[in-house]
C-alpha cells in the first residue's frame, strides 16, 4: 500500500510540476512580450467578419436573423461580449487578449495529450510545450482581434479527438467531433459542416459498425448547420450559408476583382440586381444603409456572380486554375503564420522589421520556404500514416 501511495503521489507531483512549469513559462513570456516588445492586441474591428458594433450591441437578435454574409456564431459571441462590457472597446480588447491566452493554454493541454498518444518522451514533450508557448505565430494571433485563434484551438481539439477515436472508439468521441465541426463551420465559412459531418460519419463506418446514437447526433448537428441556409432561403430567397463564400471561392484567381467587381464600391449595382431578381424589400440597417457594410443585400448577388464566373473560368482554363492552386499550396506551406501581416497587433512592425530585412535576401527567403515546406509535408505524411495504420478497438 505504501508503494502504491508513493507511486500515486509521484504521478500527481509530476502533473502538478508540469502545470507549474507551463504556467511559469507562459506568464514570463507574455510579460516580456508586453513590456519588452510593447506588443498588444489591436482594437476590435467591426464591419467585415462582424456586423457593425451598433447592430451587435443594440439589435443583436434581429441582426443575426438578417445576417447572411458570415456564419452566425462569431457574431453571436461578439454581440454578447459587447453587451456585457456595454460597448467599451478597452475592456473588450482586454477580454479578448485574456481569452486568447486561455485558448493558447488549451492548445498546450491538448497538444500534450496528442504527444502522449504518439508516446513522445517527457523531454520531447517539454520541447513541444516550449515550441507552442514561445512560437511567434501563436503570439501573433493571440494579439489579433479575429476568430483565427478560436478556430485554431477548436481545430486542435478536433485533431486530438480524431486521433483518439482511431485508437479506441467511443460514442462520446464521435459526438464531440460532430460538435467541433459544427462550431468551426458556424464560425468560419471555410468549414462546411453540411459536407464534413456526413463525410466523417460515412468514413468512420468503414472502421466501425453503424450505431443509432452516433447517427442521431450526427443528424442533429447536420440539421442545426442546415438551419441558417433554410433561414436565408425563406428570408432572402436564396440557399446560402455565407454570401461571402462566393467571393472567397473567386480568390483562387489573383485577378478575381476584374470579373467579380468590388463588394463595397459596386454594392449599389448588386443591390439593384438583387431587388430586381427577388422582388423583396428590406429596411433593416443590417441590410441597407451605411452600417450594413459587407452584409448589404447586394452581397448575395455579388457572391453568386463571383461563384458562377469562377466556375466558368475553371472549366474554360483548368490549367490556369491548377497552376494557381499548385503555387498557392507551395506559398502557403512556405511561410510562417505571422508572415500574413493583415491585420497586425499593436507594436508588431517593430518586431517584424527584422524579418522584412531578412527577406530582402532571396537566399534566406528560399531557405525559409524549403524548411517550412519540408516540415509541413513530413508532418502530413506522418499523421496520415499513423491514422490509417491504426486498428480501432470495438466496444
Amino acid at each position: 500500500m505504501k508503494f502504491l501511495s508513493n507511486t500515486l503521489n509521484n504521478k500527481i507531483f509530476i502533473k502538478i510540476s508540469e502545470i507549474i512549469l507551463i504556467l511559469s513559462i507562459f506568464l514570463i513570456s507574455r510579460l516580456l512580450v508586453f513590456y519588452s516588445f510593447e506588443l498588444n492586441i489591436n482594437d476590435p474591428v467591426y464591419g467585415y467578419h462582424l456586423l457593425d458594433k451598433k447592430l451587435l450591441k443594440d439589435d443583436l437578435l434581429k441582426s443575426l436573423l438578417y445576417l447572411h454574409h458570415q456564419p452566425f456564431l462569431w457574431n453571436l459571441f461578439n454581440g454578447v461580449i459587447l453587451k456585457i462590457f456595454n460597448g467599451n472597446i478597452i475592456f473588450i480588447s482586454k477580454f479578448f487578449l485574456y481569452y486568447h491566452y486561455l485558448l493558447t493554454l488549451t492548445v498546450v493541454f491538448f497538444s500534450i495529450k496528442i504527444s502522449k498518444i504518439f508516446n513522445i518522451s517527457k523531454k520531447r514533450r517539454l520541447l513541444v510545450i516550449f515550441f507552442i508557448i514561445l512560437n511567434p505565430g501563436i503570439i501573433f494571433y493571440e494579439n489579433i482581434f479575429s476568430y483565427s485563434h478560436t478556430t485554431f484551438c477548436i481545430f486542435t481539439i478536433l485533431i486530438y479527438l480524431i486521433f483518439k477515436i482511431f485508437i479506441s472508439y467511443e460514442k462520446k468521441l464521435e459526438v464531440l467531433i460532430y460538435f467541433c465541426i459544427f462550431l468551426l463551420g458556424n464560425i468560419w465559412a471555410l468549414f462546411q459542416p453540411i459536407i464534413l459531418i456526413p463525410l466523417f460519419f460515412f468514413i468512420l463506418r468503414f472502421y466501425i459498425k453503424f450505431n443509432k446514437i452516433s447517427f442521431i447526433f450526427s443528424l442533429i448537428f447536420f440539421l442545426i448547420s442546415v438551419a441558417p441556409i433554410l433561414k436565408n432561403k425563406l428570408i432572402f430567397g436564396s440557399f446560402i450559408n455565407s454570401s461571402k463564400s462566393g467571393q472567397d471561392f473567386a480568390t483562387v484567381f489573383n485577378d478575381w476583382q476584374d470579373y467579380c467587381g468590388h463588394p463595397i464600391k459596386d454594392k449599389e449595382i448588386f443591390i439593384e440586381k438583387y431587388l430586381k431578381k427577388y422582388q423583396k424589400e428590406f429596411s433593416h440597417p443590417s441590410l441597407v444603409g451605411d452600417i450594413s457594410h459587407f452584409n448589404n443585400l447586394g452581397m448575395i448577388e455579388f457572391g453568386k456572380n463571383c461563384f458562377q464566373k469562377t466556375i466558368d473560368r475553371i472549366f474554360f482554363d483548368p490549367k490556369l486554375y491548377l497552376k494557381g492552386r499548385f503555387f498557392s499550396f507551395l506559398a502557403s506551406h512556405g511561410k510562417f503564420s505571422f508572415d500574413y501581416i493583415y491585420p497586425t497587433p499593436k507594436g508588431w512592425s517593430y518586431f517584424y522589421k527584422f524579418f522584412i530585412n531578412l527577406y530582402k535576401d532571396d537566399n534566406y527567403k528560399l531557405l525559409r520556404q524549403a524548411i517550412i515546406f519540408t516540415f509541413m509535408i513530413s508532418l502530413y505524411v506522418y499523421m496520415f500514416k499513423y491514422v490509417f495504420s491504426r486498428n480501432i478497438i470495438y466496444n
